[in-house]
């Protein structure tokens, strides 16, 4: 859960675009970056369940380059203050402004950037981005918010990549969809918010299901009798598991939760308050016999763990829990002749380990530095490579585009270019 009372940062007023909050009154813009799906979600959830109608807005249509792709969302409050971020803070105080309008008049509206020409001095904002954005403003009241964050955490928690298609325009006439209808899709099964009228614009977005996928993070914007779709790709939330919850647990559970990820904290010990306070939005949980880790804690294809109790009898049950249950990524702390030796132990029981290509020992990248924050960045970017199938470069050595989608559905592969680095 992202922690409600985690102060939000203060960007610079937006007096060039005049903004004013929700209600009417002159303020600056609060802007709380982390613009992971998990983190909107949980901005709609604590707006209904203050009775609190927000905007929702969305990215649903990218034309050559974007900060981000499409779906990227950001949840505007009556107060003026926002949760996550539709670009680098180029576009948010002007959408702050439209979002006033659309507040008031209940009313969606769809905003284009377009800076393609790379002359972007009409919009005033100093893009620079070189491409095309369409942004939904959604007007959402608590209940919608409410189905909306359902519909989020129900894309989040799934096994493999899921679609949304969302109405961006609709000619209102019979039969026809409501402007931000939402549908779900999850394999075989859907689930829907808001009006699809008769079903057509529906049954449109379920064939282009494969296409949307093949298509990654820009995903497609289509036409069906005057009525207009735009369908995105959501991937799970990587799901990380920390064995232990010694100092050096802090930063890499901060630093994970940081990126979106659903982050559980297992500990022998008894749970206690001291837990919440210093792994803020992370899952505490007790398992006092570590073999039964699966019995406590969900272990499937789409999860990360990291192995760090410093109790090597403790950790060698770890390691064959998480193995045994096929995770895609088992790290361990410690220099290497430690996983080595813990690789032998379990052989010499009857216990080998057959295939280790799934065991990250020593830990982490080659990136340098000292310390729990070093560790725990270079622990968090080979998770994130692995789970994404990415071999670890530099993106100036990189011929593809950036953001070219590698395949969430099959657990990762280990790439033969991952570096180690020892942490002792």
């Amino acid at each position: 859960m992202i922690d409600p009372s985690r102060k939000m940062p203060t960007a610079t007023p937006a007096d060039k675009h005049g903004v004013r909050t929700l209600d009417g009154t002159p303020a600056a813009i609060h802007i709380q970056t982390m613009s992971s799906h998990i983190a909107i979600a949980e901005s709609l959830r604590l707006a209904s369940a203050a009775s609190e109608s927000v905007v929702l807005a969305t990215v649903v249509r990218v034309v050559g380059s974007s900060y981000g792709g499409v779906g990227t969302r950001m949840v505007i409050r009556i107060d003026g203050s926002t949760v996550g971020l539709v670009s680098g803070g180029c576009v948010e105080s002007d959408l702050c402004a439209h979002a006033l309008e659309v507040h008031a008049t209940g009313i969606a509206r769809m905003v284009t950037y377009d800076t393609r020409a790379d002359d972007d001095a009409v919009w005033g904002l100093g893009l620079g981005c070189n491409g095309l954005i369409d942004v939904l403003l959604q007007p959402l009241t608590p209940d919608r918010a409410a189905a909306s964050a359902d519909m989020l955490g129900a894309a989040l928690g799934a096994e493999a990549r899921t679609v949304i298609a969302t109405v961006v325009r609709s000619p209102g006439e019979a039969g026809a969809p409501e402007v931000g209808a939402q549908a779900l899709f999850v394999g075989a099964e859907e689930m829907t918010v808001g009006g699809w009228g008769d079903g057509t614009a529906l049954s449109a977005s379920a064939v282009r299901i494969d296409d949307t996928l093949a298509a990654g993070r820009r995903g497609l914007f289509y036409e069906v009798r005057d009525t207009q779709i735009a369908l995105e790709v959501i991937i799970p939330a990587i799901r990380l598991v920390i064995c232990g919850s010694g100092p050096d647990a802090v930063p890499l559970a901060r630093i994970a939760r940081e990126q979106g990820w659903d982050v559980s904290l297992v500990d022998h010990r008894p749970i206690h308050e001291s837990h919440a306070a210093r792994f803020s939005g992370a899952r505490a949980i007790e398992c006092d016999e570590a073999i039964s880790l699966g019995g406590v804690v969900a272990l499937s294809s789409r999860t990360a763990a990291v192995v760090m109790s410093h109790h090597f009898a403790r950790d060698i049950e770890y390691v064959k829990a998480l193995m045994d249950a096929g995770v895609a990524y088992v790290g361990v702390l410690g220099p290497r002749a430690r996983s080595e030796r813990m690789l032998a132990e379990l052989a010499a029981r009857g216990d080998a380990v057959a295939d280790t290509a799934t065991l990250y020992g020593p830990v982490g990248l080659d990136l340098g530095g000292e310390g729990p924050e070093a560790i725990a960045l270079a622990v968090v970017a080979e998770i994130s490579a692995v789970m994404n199938n990415r071999a670890p470069r530099h993106l100036r050595d990189r011929q593809a585009p950036m953001h070219d989608d590698a395949s969430r559905d099959s657990p990762p592969t280990r790439a033969d270019s991952l570096g180690r680095r020892s942490s002792t």
